[in-house]
């Protein structure tokens, strides 16, 4: 057997596909501010957390707080787990409905992707909501009404967030 000199036996990265991992759950609870946590366990238990999707390597829900909903993302990124949420300000990364969605993940054994892409992470994406964000509410409305007149996948989607899609 040839002998391996210590510098050849480091771990050396290699071009893969994202792996699966695991969490540490005690330590990811431990990290997330006691607030934080109490706010996400409370929506938990209220029922708040609508069915996990799978979402770029993640995991999204929506979470429905009091009368608001918000979809809410946590995943993996650059090896720290991270979330992203439409009620989230501009730098908190955890919000309490990510935090929600992330114990409702981690009771359910979802296994998160090693390198996961958030919703938000696409350039295209930031570009459009720039635009929808110049329009006045008005000309947004109609032109979703019209897009969704010409889509009827688009249609199914929009009747489905707002709650008005017949389950019959």
């Amino acid at each position: 057997m040839r002998h391996v000199p210590d510098d050849e036996r480091r771990v050396r990265p290699v071009g893969c596909a994202p792996v699966a991992v695991r969490i540490d759950v005690q330590a990811f609870c431990d990290s997330v501010p006691a607030a934080v946590g109490a706010a996400a366990e409370r929506l938990r238990q209220d029922g708040g957390v609508g069915e996990l999707a799978s979402a770029g390597g993640g995991v999204q829900a929506v979470v429905r707080d009091g009368q608001a909903a918000f979809r809410a993302w946590v995943g993996i990124v650059e090896r720290d787990f991270a979330g992203d949420c439409e009620c989230a300000p501009d730098g908190v990364d955890l919000c309490a409905h990510a935090v929600a969605v992330a114990l409702t993940a981690f009771a359910t054994d979802v296994v998160f992707a090693s390198a996961a892409t958030p919703p938000g992470a696409e350039p295209e994406r930031a570009e459009y909501l720039e635009a929808v964000q110049r329009l006045a509410p008005d000309q947004l409305a109609d032109l979703v009404a019209d897009y969704a007149v010409r889509d009827r996948h688009f249609a199914a989607l929009l009747l489905d967030e707002a709650g008005l899609l017949d389950a019959d």
